[in-house]
């Protein structure tokens, strides 16, 4: 006799794989938990160190912060967010645009090209009157450093500014997928349930139970879980969404679209090992720890050189273990005053501040702030200051890669996707195929300002080679409107209309080739009378 199969609850189902996923990611956490609470110690000793989402962080002060006794890691930290600001997303620059991607031809973009730069300078009003940069500086200080930093970007009023959130290592929780990029995302936070309903969608509907404790025990806390993934079966980019209450589903939705998900989670310097980024701050742990000791034993050893301990005869002085007063007078039995002298000899710190330098030098390279510096007396030459300059940009520019990838652009297609759902800007379409990110970051800005060098100084020798020719075959307008796009300054400089060009150019081209002739009179302010035949034309003499 056949069994009735019953149809399994996909609700049931999709809450059982949010708890699997949430699983697979704190298994992937407790492996850098130590590192992430060490970073916190050298970084930021009063920032909250219970990095584990499991359980809701203590409200404790904690007591080990007098332990620390160097600030490196403090001004490391901060000049490395304000480094990887300041190239990457400057507040005052446009530093993301679109182009055309693999499958639009350059014919193509042209046609709605001035449409794509004015949607760029709509995205990065609405950055600039949102609290992005506020938050950027909350969420990089200091978990850029570590590594990993989480975003949350989204409209929670239809009538104010775009809404920028930092989520702290404590609320994050990362699976790397199958491209090796960062897949499952969730935020776990720890609210009170009488603050509940208010971080929730309007139209969620609680389970009974939570209704009870929300209207009893106001006070008391619960946690709520935010899941996305990425659903890798669709063609189009789509996300799964949960909200997840004490592990009861209440919500689930999907997000379809280039930057419909609100969480972004960026690595730097990313590994394809692990969804957590290794920063300069877990790569400098070592120096810190060994300039933390050595700050410590530095003191020590000033202190001692400062008042040393004294050895003297117990039967004919004062019992003074605790020391010596400034001032005071001590009787000493006549013949013992030569016992008393120092039991130590004084040491020469020179050798651990020499170790120390070398070491907060290692530490910066590490986090990219070792800025051209003048070692001994003669000054470098600009060229050699411009060579260590470009270096050290260069070098920035390889384990930051990744990171534009997943933070930057990420939040430019963030505030695109919220301005298109909101009706400010509208999708661009060329013949059915939508515009692509073209990302622009530090390493190709470099490529392209070594290519404008190349082409500057090329143009400059056939110039003098072969003036003629070099006039008659190269396109002086299409040249520099080229010179103009590659150089991002076309909304600065502005041409002429072409038939006004042309118009200028014939009233001028006889002043010129008269001028050029021997023995040519000139007008009274310095140019040529015009001349007949050939020259007239605008064709300059052999």
């Amino acid at each position: 006799m056949a069994k009735d199969v019953k149809s399994k609850d996909p609700k049931k189902e999709l809450e059982a794989e949010a708890i699997d996923r949430l699983r697979d990611a704190r298994r992937w956490k407790e492996l850098w938990v130590i590192d992430f609470r060490e970073c916190y110690f050298f970084s930021a000793p009063h920032r909250q160190r219970q990095v584990s989402s499991q359980t809701k962080p203590p409200v404790q002060r904690l007591l080990d912060a007098p332990e620390l006794q160097t600030s490196c890691g403090y001004e490391w930290t901060g000049d490395f967010v304000t480094e990887v600001v300041n190239t990457y997303m400057p507040e005052a620059q446009n530093w993301c645009e679109r182009g055309p991607g693999m499958f639009i031809s350059p014919d193509m973009f042209k046609q709605v090209q001035d449409q794509v730069r004015k949607q760029d300078k709509q995205i990065f009003e609405a950055m600039k009157a949102s609290n992005l940069y506020p938050e950027i500086a909350k969420a990089f200080n200091p978990d850029l450093a570590i590594g990993t930093v989480g975003l949350w970007i989204d409209m929670r009023r239809p009538h104010l500014p775009i809404e920028v959130m930092a989520c702290p290592l404590r609320e994050l929780e990362v699976n790397i997928g199958p491209g090796g990029l960062i897949d499952d995302r969730f935020v776990i936070r720890y609210t009170k349930y009488r603050y509940l309903k208010s971080l929730l969608p309007k139209d969620v509907s609680l389970p009974k139970k939570i209704e009870d404790q929300i209207r009893d025990v106001p006070n008391n806390s619960t946690d709520i879980k935010w899941g996305f993934w990425r659903l890798w079966e669709e063609d189009e980019e789509t996300w799964q969404h949960t909200i997840q209450v004490e592990d009861d589903l209440v919500h689930d939705a999907r997000m379809v679209g280039e930057g419909s998900c609100p969480l972004i989670v960026g690595r730097w310097n990313a590994t394809s090992d692990w969804p957590w980024g290794y920063g300069p701050l877990i790569q400098t742990l070592p120096d810190l720890r060994q300039i933390d000791e050595l700050e410590g034993r530095k003191i020590d050893v000033i202190d001692r050189n400062l008042d040393p301990p004294l050895g003297y005869p117990d039967d004919s002085f004062t019992h003074v273990e605790q020391g010596v007063e400034n001032g005071m007078a001590y009787p000493i039995r006549v013949g013992s005053q030569d016992a008393i002298k120092p039991l130590y000899s004084q040491v020469n710190v020179e050798s651990a501040m020499l170790e120390h330098q070398e070491m907060e030098h290692r530490g910066k390279r590490l986090f990219y702030i070792d800025y051209p510096e003048q070692r001994g007396d003669t000054p470098p030459t600009l060229g050699q200051w411009l060579d260590e300059l470009a270096r050290a940009q260069r070098r920035i520019g390889t384990p930051g890669l990744p990171f534009w990838r997943e933070v930057p652009a990420q939040i430019f297609l963030r505030f695109k996707y919220l301005l298109e759902r909101m009706g400010t800007i509208q999708p661009i379409v060329v013949d059915g195929r939508a515009i692509s990110l073209r990302p622009y970051n530090p390493a190709q800005r470099a490529a392209e300002q070594q290519e404008i060098a190349t082409a500057t100084q090329f143009a400059q020798i056939m110039a003098q080679m072969f003036p003629e020719e070099w006039k008659a075959v190269v396109d002086g307008r299409e040249t520099m409107t080229a010179f103009m796009e590659k150089m991002r300054v076309t909304g600065l400089i502005k041409l002429r209309d072409p038939q006004a060009v042309n118009n200028f150019v014939q009233q001028i081209a006889p002043l010129v080739v008269g001028r050029e002739r021997p023995g040519a009179p000139t007008l009274a302010g310095g140019g040529a009378v015009p001349q007949g035949g050939a020259g007239a034309a605008g064709v300059p003499p052999r």
